[in-house]
């Protein structure tokens, strides 16, 4: 009973802090992504509705880095209180080890990894699937928000565009040159000082009303007398916009974090017998032509005086296979880079199978990393715990990017690559725990901050 009455202790402990550094997180994640969106969402004038679907499908793969990153900052806090505050020495001369007071939170973890492997497997993919093509239906919308200054635009078809200034408030924009493309080949050219861009909703047209400019235009190609040149103080060009208004459309197509594993497992497969489908073919086209080519390349290089002579009657024919092998190899070099591209792709799917399970495995790694570091520096507060949160997740993530991309190049198993950081973190979290229980050494921050370090030897 008094047990339980302690795992219950320990664990809200932590519910508090999680909650808390889940929210900081959060917050931190809305905020870059209303700075990547927001303009463009609203230049497009995208409804609130859309916006909100948008935002709620990318809640998806934040979760996925979330959930696992509040685990930190709330063993910390969690554990460095009680050891701030003497408690891990009082349970530890009650006769309590290490082991058993990290148990209940050890055990909530674990069965947040489960939950987060559900995640990551059945809800991610969907989500990510439904946020790609919402952003690509968002994407072909009002295309005249990708005219940006001073960089050539051909969003809208037919033209192509280059504004040096641009203001989306007021839609004034100045040095201006359109190209209107021409089905005879020279386009029609026009020039101007300044003018106004403005979106005509009501007849679905994108207006330019244009100041102090010229219009270039030669209707004949091969005749140069055509060319004509028009000055203008006004001039208004009306662009019928077509794509305004947000179609929605069905994508079929997933990417490897648009599937679940039991999806990836099945391209694996397919990928799979394709190669060996691809590798039978080359070995039944290349034996034969490779067999007579050694036959007549041993024919030729014979001293004797009756394979001379056959080499010699047979020479039409021996440059005729040999162009045939040169053939079937090139053949056979096109299939092992297109077998290559294809074990690349094995390769991708690997990954982003292993990274379902090894980030949701990370909840279990920062608790058993977090907890002895916490009693062992004895400190409290939630700026040192989301420092080292922070420090420790960014040599994580830099571990799980950098074995993602030589998976990606097969340089390391797919595997290794995505549980290299769990390995390497949980190495250190047993010798944490080794140095703990065994009360090796208390960690002295004060020595290690080099700023504290320099203050005191300024006193002495």
């Amino acid at each position: 009973m008094k047990m339980r009455i302690l795992d219950r202790y320990i664990l809200k402990n932590h519910l508090k802090p999680y909650f808390f550094g889940f929210s900081i997180i959060t917050f931190i994640f809305v905020m870059d992504f209303i700075y990547r969106y927001l303009d463009d969402f609203i230049g497009k004038g995208i409804g609130i509705l859309t916006v909100l679907e948008v935002f709620i499908l990318s809640l998806g793969h934040m979760f996925a880095l979330i959930i696992p990153m509040s685990v930190m900052p709330a063993t910390l806090m969690a554990f460095g209180r009680m050891a701030s505050d003497n408690e891990v020495t009082a349970l530890k001369a009650s006769g309590l080890s290490l082991y058993r007071l990290i148990l209940p939170v050890l055990i909530a973890s674990v069965l947040l990894t489960g939950a987060l492997v559900y995640f990551n497997n059945y809800i991610l993919p969907e989500s990510n699937h439904r946020l790609m093509a919402l952003m690509l239906d968002i994407g072909r919308m009002k295309p005249t928000i990708q005219i940006k200054e001073n960089i050539f635009s051909r969003s809208i078809e037919g033209y192509t565009m280059l504004i040096e200034e641009k203001d989306d408030k007021t839609g004034k924009i100045s040095g201006i040159q359109i190209f209107q493309s021409s089905d005879k080949g020279v386009p029609t050219i026009i020039v101007a000082e300044k003018g106004r861009m403005q979106y005509i909703k009501s007849k679905n047209i994108l207006r330019f009303e244009l100041e102090n400019g010229e219009i270039h235009k030669m209707p004949n190609i091969d005749d140069i007398s055509t060319y004509r040149k028009t000055l203008f103080k006004n001039y208004t060009l009306n662009i019928r916009d077509k794509g305004r208004e947000l179609k929605r459309t069905e994508r079929d197509y997933r990417g490897d974090r648009e599937m679940n594993i039991s999806m990836m497992k099945a391209r694996i497969a397919e990928l799979n017998r394709d190669i060996d489908r691809r590798l039978n073919k080359m070995h039944s086209s290349a034996v034969e032509p490779v067999k007579e080519a050694f036959s007549l390349l041993f024919a030729s290089r014979s001293d004797s005086a009756g394979a001379v002579r056959a080499m010699l009657e047979t020479a039409g024919r021996r440059n005729k296979r040999m162009y045939e092998v040169r053939k079937t190899l090139q053949k056979m070099q096109n299939e092992i880079r297109v077998m290559k591209d294809k074990k690349g792709q094995i390769s991708s799917y690997k990954v982003e199978i292993h990274k379902k399970y090894s980030i949701a495995f990370s909840c279990i790694i920062f608790v058993l990393i977090g907890s002895p570091l916490a009693i062992l520096s004895g400190k409290r507060g939630m700026a040192v715990a989301i420092g080292f949160s922070i420090l420790f997740f960014v040599i994580y993530y830099v571990f799980l990017i950098g074995g993602e991309n030589l998976a990606d190049r097969q340089y390391l198993p797919a595997w290794l690559s995505m549980w290299l950081p769990n390995i390497v973190f949980g190495g250190a979290a047993f010798i944490l725990i080794h140095h703990t229980v065994r009360e090796v050494r208390t960690i002295n921050w004060d020595r290690i901050n080099p700023i504290k370090r320099w203050r005191n030897r300024g006193r002495d």
